[in-house]
């Protein structure tokens, strides 16, 4: 066959939503395919009830299966690692979150990833690098850029395009909406009793952004996007505050059917809209923003093609969690020389040995973060500062990691001295086994670079790795005597000799 008629490679995201489960179908070019988004009532029972309902369980699982067998036709099997399948994170407030998944893997047999704080933070990055890329002037400013979720609303703040901060509040379209519904008034007085609910919620959100000088504020999110368009004029992003406030107040007068038959949308997003522009309105009048900007690009659609992208797929993400990681490392006054000599060797072992370790591109920045962060418990004591260092990590946030990787940095950070990884340890011993391996060898090359520094004086700067046969060679090119690094290596040098069965041999180069 002519290479220029091979087909493209398929690959599909499927996305269970809080009000709807999307699928999207795309080529290795990135071209859509198929498309497809079908109504459910997750949100709805999760803040109202606190369970999903068997009614939405059995909903869910007939999508899916239709869905599956259009994955089918398209000759795409839903097990092949093309294939991506995410569910939203307010799952994880349903008291019967595992029945549900449970579920979907017996009847559907899918399996289903719970997006966790830590990706979903990831993912809305991604989509706003891509907004300020369009629109320069705005990454050469103070920009706010909020998502108003289900649950909870994040703001991530850029300063000249760099993140500055990242936030999550507990304020949410669907958590407002079944607040205000318990509430003994009808749905007039509920829709618009939203605006002092809100407001009651900004405290913190103000008191985080009062002394910052923010010149934009973009609003992301399903529901206004969507309805962006509509909201604001087919060719317009941005309109004033005041203009906001009449669109908000005529949406909150409307009840749901005519919400439905003016925006041509279905029950659940109708019952969504109100809050979504509600929240953003509360909060662009709380932090005192003339204009306002919300993108017309298709958040769902732009959503799924992002949950396909790896973690490596950009740099600039890879120097925002990194520099997050160094924010609180600095926080808890580590010392920096120490601290950047061991990462740069930690890094440049992790390069040359590549071939040995076969550790995955997010395995470099998790050691990238637990290297930073490795003697961070110093801050609480000298004395087992190994162990309050995973104890800090494992309670901290670090931008765009999942707090399962954020356990893992934390788990490596503890094993760079002392005693390796033990079966009895906590935390290590929930993992799986393949994931205790994964530790054990990133940790390997955290204890290595440690120990090329353990007079904390950055001397072993240029270092040469040669493997050999049965040993690992490191050369120090500008040091005359590694008696030092030779004794620290007797004692953190075992868990990669154990591992790789690899003896190690420092070698003066002057």
């Amino acid at each position: 066959m002519d290479a220029l008629h091979i087909p493209l490679k398929l690959n599909a995201a499927i996305h269970i939503g809080a009000s709807s489960i999307s699928l999207l179908i795309t080529n290795e070019a990135g071209e859509q395919i198929e498309y497809l988004e079908k109504s459910t009532s997750l949100a709805h029972d999760i803040f109202s009830q606190g369970e999903i309902t068997k009614s939405t369980i059995k909903n869910c699982v007939s999508i899916l299966l239709g869905y599956n067998a259009i994955l089918t036709e398209f000759g795409i099997n839903i097990h092949d690692p093309n294939v991506r399948i995410v569910a939203t994170n307010i799952l994880s407030e349903s008291s019967n979150m595992d029945i549900f998944i449970n579920r979907l893997q017996i009847t559907c047999g899918v399996s289903v990833k719970v997006l966790d704080d830590g990706e979903m933070t990831r993912l809305i990055y991604m989509k706003t690098r891509r907004l300020l890329l369009d629109k320069p002037a705005m990454a050469q400013h103070n920009t706010l850029v909020v998502h108003a979720g289900p649950g909870n609303t994040r703001t991530l703040y850029f300063k000249q395009g760099k993140i500055e901060s990242y936030k999550n509040y507990r304020i949410g379209i669907y958590r407002a909406s079944e607040e205000i519904r318990n509430l003994s008034i009808d749905e007039t007085q509920a829709k618009r009793f939203l605006y002092d609910h809100i407001n009651s919620q900004l405290d913190t959100l103000i008191e985080d952004f009062q002394e910052e000088d923010i010149q934009d504020i973009i609003f992301i999110g399903y529901e206004l996007q969507l309805l962006q368009p509509k909201l604001m004029g087919s060719k317009k992003s941005q309109c004033s505050l005041s203009k906001l406030e009449k669109i908000s107040d005529a949406v909150i007068s409307m009840d749901d059917d005519d919400i439905v038959s003016h925006y041509t949308i279905d029950y659940h997003t109708a019952e969504a809209l109100p809050p979504a522009i509600a929240i953003s309105t509360c909060i662009a009048k709380a932090l005192s923003m003339e204009k306002i900007t919300i993108p017309g690009s298709d958040y769902e659609r732009e959503f799924l093609n992002d949950i396909h992208l790896s973690h490596d797929s950009s740099s600039s993400f890879t120097e925002e969690v990194t520099a997050s990681a160094w924010a609180l490392a600095k926080k808890c006054r580590v010392n920096k020389k120490h601290a950047k000599q061991v990462t740069a060797t930690a890094l440049l072992l992790f390069d040359e040995l590549e071939d040995l370790h076969r550790l995955d591109p997010q395995a470099k920045l998790l050691l990238h973060c637990a290297s930073l962060l490795h003697e961070c418990g110093g801050f609480i004591a000298d004395a087992s500062h190994h162990k309050h260092s995973q104890y800090i990590i494992q309670n901290s946030d670090i931008f765009g990691l999942s707090h399962p990787d954020i356990k893992l940095v934390a788990l490596i950070a503890r094993y760079h001295r002392n005693s390796p990884p033990k079966p009895s340890h906590s935390v290590y011993r929930d993992l799986d086994t393949p994931q205790q391996m994964r530790v054990s060898k990133i940790a390997s090359l955290l204890r290595i670079a440690d120990a090329l520094d353990r007079s904390h004086s950055a001397r072993a700067e240029n270092i040469i790795i040669k493997l050999e046969p049965g040993q690992l060679n490191i050369h120090l090119t500008d040091v005359t005597d590694a008696t030092v690094e030779r004794i620290a290596m007797k004692s953190k040098g075992n868990l990669f000799q154990n591992i790789f069965g690899l003896e190690i041999y420092i070698h003066e180069e002057i």
